[in-house]
């Protein structure tokens, strides 16, 4: 079901009245009911899998406790079940076709046949959120003895398909302690929600759609159509992906939840790290707190820590997507941030410069690293590593004419940079849930009707095939 569907707003609002009219005990069972009905919608069949294994990490997490001298082994039980179910249904496929090709390169002729096996929806943000479960009660958090607290907590619908990804250890204290309705959340929760419609329709899917094209076809175009589809994809992902998590944020705030930001201007930053501190943040605390941490950080030697950073980004990489270019993509951030953590170490000029504050380094600092994640970008988007070539060599080896039919694309694009500028000044959400009802309420109206006059469009979330 998608966000962006009417569907998905007639179930929002029938939600959104079961789950308030319920008594405060019932309102758990409301809540798994809403939510694995909104699982289910699309393909029933896993429905089965979220409940099963659920089930399996909510009785391991228990057994821990129970049995604490067999507790590693019950933890590395759920986490390697947890990570079969994620490997199995996104990477059974690239395994076989890459052994297929390693061993056609060595002139050993096969007929590997890859299996089709549907991807379900979301598996990777509520999987990471039970391994978050089992490694904090292994490390000494109680853990939920309520099954239907614990599954709400992993199925809660708004987060579920696309992020953000809310560790158990945030969102069960607020299952457990009961809501109570606050005006002015469910104001803001409004506002997310239409931002996040805005976001998705109106900039990402008309963006979307000149992307397609080039990428499809990259040879029909010139140097400067395939540059502006580079920019033009930064920007459709992340205002598909941001308008996804504004509209979870906003659909939980009506329903008495908080959930954590998940983006925070990140095309604005000023080097690589600061990027990933901006950039799908659930997920790089994620990557940091159950990973490179666990793999040791920057406590065991300088040679170790760049290891671990690697290491970190590549299967960070990877973990988008069963494809060479996902690597590809990740080695690369990996590499960025290695090599701005040895320049600070070794020249203090460049401490000094990814640290200032003056407006001219703060802007080309924005302007070198928005460019080094548009290569970036590059690399997430193509299908395979000879399209990336493609694109790339469209953009450095072809004529820049000016297409005049590109003209709204860049017009978009420029509103977009601006719009992201300017918020990093200007908190518009605190500024408009301050105007009075009546007023919010037109400009609400007015975007409803700009979007099904000219962006009407029920298209994915790109996240939804992560």
């Amino acid at each position: 079901m998608l966000f962006n569907s009417v569907a998905f707003a007639a179930f929002f609002i029938i939600a959104l009245i079961l789950f308030w009219s319920a008594p405060q005990r019932h309102r758990v069972y409301i809540l798994v009911g809403l939510s694995y009905f909104f699982y289910s919608y699309t393909f029933p069949i896993y429905f089965f899998l979220l409940a099963v294994i659920t089930l399996f990490n909510f009785a391991m997490a228990l057994e821990m406790v129970k049995r604490p001298r067999y507790a590693r082994h019950f933890m590395w039980v759920a986490v390697v079940v947890d990570l079969f179910s994620i490997a199995f249904y996104k990477y059974t496929a690239f395994a076989i076709k890459s052994v297929g090709a390693a061993l056609g390169f060595f002139g050993l002729n096969t007929n590997f046949v890859a299996p089709e096996i549907t991807l379900p929806l979301g598996i990777s943000f509520f999987t990471f959120k039970m391994i978050s479960y089992i490694v904090d009660t292994y490390k000494g958090r109680p853990p939920e003895e309520s099954f239907w607290n614990f599954t709400a907590c992993i199925s809660f619908f708004p987060p579920l398909l696309a992020g953000p990804i809310v560790k158990p250890r945030d969102l069960l204290p607020q299952i457990k302690a009961g809501q109570v309705f606050d005006s002015e959340e469910g104001i803001r929760g409004i506002f997310q929600i239409a931002q996040g419609l805005v976001k998705k329709i109106v900039f990402a899917d008309f963006l979307g759609s000149f992307v397609d094209k080039v990428y499809a076809a990259p040879s029909d175009y010139s140097g400067l159509a395939t540059l502006i589809a580079a920019y033009a994809y930064a920007f459709q992902i992340y205002f598909d992906f941001s308008g996804y998590t504004d509209i979870a944020i906003g659909c939980a705030k009506l329903l008495g939840f908080k959930l954590p930001i998940n983006f925070d201007l990140p095309y604005i930053a000023r080097n690589p790290r600061e990027f990933w501190r901006r950039w799908h943040i659930s997920l790089s605390t994620w990557l940091r707190d159950y990973l490179y941490i666990a793999l040791g950080g920057n406590r065991k030697g300088e040679g170790r820590t760049y290891f671990n950073l690697m290491m970190t980004m590549v299967l960070g990489g990877l973990w988008h997507g069963a494809n060479w270019t996902f690597v590809l993509w990740g080695t690369y951030h990996g590499i960025l941030i290695s090599v701005q953590r040895l320049l600070e170490e070794k020249f203090e000029f460049v401490r000094k410069w990814t640290a200032s504050k003056s407006l001219v380094a703060s802007a080309l600092s924005a302007a070198i690293t928005f460019h080094l994640v548009c290569l970036g970008w590059v690399m997430f988007r193509a299908e395979s590593v000879g399209k990336m070539s493609n694109i790339l060599g469209n953009i450095f080896t072809r004529s820049f004419a000016w297409d005049p039919a590109q003209a709204p694309i860049v017009a978009m694009l420029a509103i977009a940079a601006v719009s992201h500028v300017v918020r990093g000044k200007w908190n518009m959400e605190d500024w408009y849930v301050r105007l009075p009802a009546p007023i919010q309420a037109f400009g609400y109206s007015c975007a409803t009707v700009v979007i099904f006059l000219f962006f009407t469009t029920e298209e994915r979330f790109i996240y939804f095939q992560f």
